[in-house]
């Protein structure tokens, strides 16, 4: 599987990087995009998004390894896998940062953004 980050992925791991407590971060993600490379599908699908037939979202929890917490709080990054096997990073927040959690709507909007 290919894995790619979104322009949207890729200002958001800005912005943990800019903050201290995220000095980690790119550790933390290599281990979720090592097993997407290898086509483990890891992390709950999302429901409720009226996907295109073959595609789907997914929602995996990782540790802050920064800061020594556990998955449940740490970050949450969301991906979206399309028809021609290719894995889009859409998202990453963390569990702490409330007013950073999209709705099903801003989810459906990344979505959009990238098959357009």
């Amino acid at each position: 599987m290919q894995v790619m980050s979104t322009p949207h992925f890729e200002e958001d791991v800005k912005f943990y990087v800019k903050k201290k407590r995220h000095l980690k971060i790119y550790d933390d993600i290599k281990s979720v995009t090592d097993e997407l490379a290898l086509g483990n599908l890891v992390g709950d699908k999302l429901a409720g998004l009226n996907l295109q037939t073959g595609t789907t979202a997914y929602k995996v929890q990782i540790a802050n390894s920064s800061t020594n917490v556990g998955k449940s709080n740490g970050y949450r990054i969301l991906y979206y896998v399309a028809v021609e096997e290719k894995i889009y990073l859409l998202t990453i927040y963390s569990k702490k940062d409330n007013n950073r959690i999209p709705n099903d709507t801003q989810i459906s909007m990344l979505i959009k953004n990238v098959i357009g």
